[in-house]
């Protein structure tokens, strides 16, 4: 269960970054992004000898002949790597330190050039989905406090709906299949995918409300295309229930003055 549905379509993006560049999915991700110092991403975990022996030769900054030396090494003695915070006090890539666990004696080069080049390799995933982590916050967050999407009414009638913060809606089961298929509308589509409130206004007193999250809208098509009529009309129900109670209320309170 993630924090909201941002988070989990963060989340499930680092997963997807990690495979694509061949480290293991279980590696923790946590992230700060809000545009501040020390913002960023990083993981923690290990890198088991399994994970380094798929790892090593996609890190490009080693020569052959050391590609060969650290594969054997791994191999034969178990080498393992542990990613772990040195500081809580930011979430970057630079807040980890990385540890190896298994080399033989005299081996310090070897065990040097391999920290160093999975640093490198480390430093372009937490940037990656960096990048792309602003885009799902930009994809998924209103433009602005209770920015308006629609808004239709009479003289004493108005029906709103607005895009809120995900966290407003409560925390989120992922999907992974679903949540990628979100990520993809918003990455590849430029789509966004809000969490809306519907409420109705009665003279300016709010009588009722509900939240749907994973509204998909495409930014230059009508309202018609994401609108919930089943929505519309659940809360325009729960108003007239409202608007009817507060009216017998009334009458009760004029017939007893």
């Amino acid at each position: 269960m993630y924090h909201s549905f941002t988070d989990a379509l963060i989340h499930t993006q680092a997963k997807t970054t990690l495979v694509q560049h061949l480290w293991p999915e279980t590696l923790q991700a946590e992230y700060s992004l809000q545009h501040c110092q020390g913002d960023g991403v990083l993981f923690t975990g290990e890198l088991a000898p399994a994970d380094l022996l798929r790892i090593i030769p996609r890190l490009h900054t080693l020569t052959a002949s050391m590609t060969r030396t650290l594969l054997r090494l791994v191999s034969e003695w178990g080498v393992s790597v542990r990613l772990t915070r040195h500081t809580h006090r930011y979430s970057h890539s630079g807040c980890i330190t990385f540890t190896a666990e298994g080399f033989p004696e005299e081996t310090d080069l070897a065990e040097a050039h391999l920290l160093s080049a999975l640093q490198c390799q480390y430093e372009i995933i937490c940037h990656e989905v960096e990048t792309l982590g602003y885009r799902l916050i930009a994809g998924t967050f209103p433009e602005e406090m209770d920015e308006v999407l629609l808004c239709r009414g009479t003289e004493d009638i108005t029906f709103r709906v607005v895009a809120v913060y995900t966290e407003e809606c409560g925390y989120c089961d992922a999907d992974d299949g679903l949540e990628g298929d979100y990520i993809d509308l918003i990455l590849r589509c430029g789509r966004r995918v809000l969490c809306l409130r519907y409420e109705v206004f009665c003279d300016g007193e709010k009588m009722a409300e509900s939240w749907t999250t994973g509204t998909v809208i495409d930014p230059h098509g009508p309202a018609r295309k994401w609108l919930s009529r089943d929505e519309v009309r659940y809360v325009a129900s729960e108003a007239r229930d409202a608007i009817e109670s507060r009216a017998v209320a009334f009458r009760s309170f004029i017939k007893a003055a």
